[in-house]
């Protein structure tokens, strides 16, 4: 029992330091962008020596792989929970999804979408890139049946994303409810 004991204490202890590798990965990608990424940015990041990411992830690919499906992974559950949220006035809790992805996540958001932009120059990180466009195609169902409305209802929200991200616009809630219109 105490044998298991220790593997187990030992198994979070790697499960809590690779959350903190991947949260210092983010913010140096929020920084610096991908580009900025390398083994000793993240060391210097998280407080911890190279030794301990090269042991987590070996390549950089591995790191950023990583960090991109840990991303999504915790964007998924936050719009799970806020998506059943959608009530009487899907606009206004579509803005507001919207509005916490650009204020109180944008960094999280930002990173995203370097992870995801990178993920055009790689094949290899298409698939992990594609996954979190899930849960915003889920909540997307949630206003219309058609899965072609639903996708590109997703596509909007990307571009008013980018926009946002940019600072090329400001985030309108009459936007939301227009593209709740063309949906009907």
């Amino acid at each position: 029992m105490q044998v298991r004991g220790v593997v187990d204490g030992r198994r979070m202890r790697g499960e809590q330091r690779r959350s903190e590798l991947l949260r210092a990965t983010l913010a140096v990608i929020e920084r610096d962008g991908v580009a900025g990424v390398s083994h000793r940015a993240v060391a210097a990041a998280a407080d911890v020596s190279v030794a301990s990411i090269t042991y987590h992830y070996p390549t950089l690919d591995d790191l950023l792989v990583a960090a991109l499906t840990w991303a999504a992974d915790d964007l998924t559950a936050e719009l799970d929970a806020r998506g059943s949220e959608l009530g009487a006035r899907p606009a206004d809790e579509l803005a507001r999804l919207i509005e916490h992805s650009l204020v109180r996540r944008r960094g999280r958001t930002l990173a995203l979408y370097e992870l995801y932009l990178y993920a055009a120059r790689r094949p290899d990180l298409r698939e992990s890139a594609g996954a979190w466009l899930e849960p915003l195609t889920e909540i997307a169902r949630a206003f219309t049946a058609d899965p072609h409305k639903a996708r590109l209802l997703v596509a909007a929200l990307d571009g008013l994303l980018v926009q946002a991200l940019i600072g090329a616009r400001e985030v309108d809630r009459a936007d939301f409810a227009a593209l709740l219109d063309v949906l009907r």
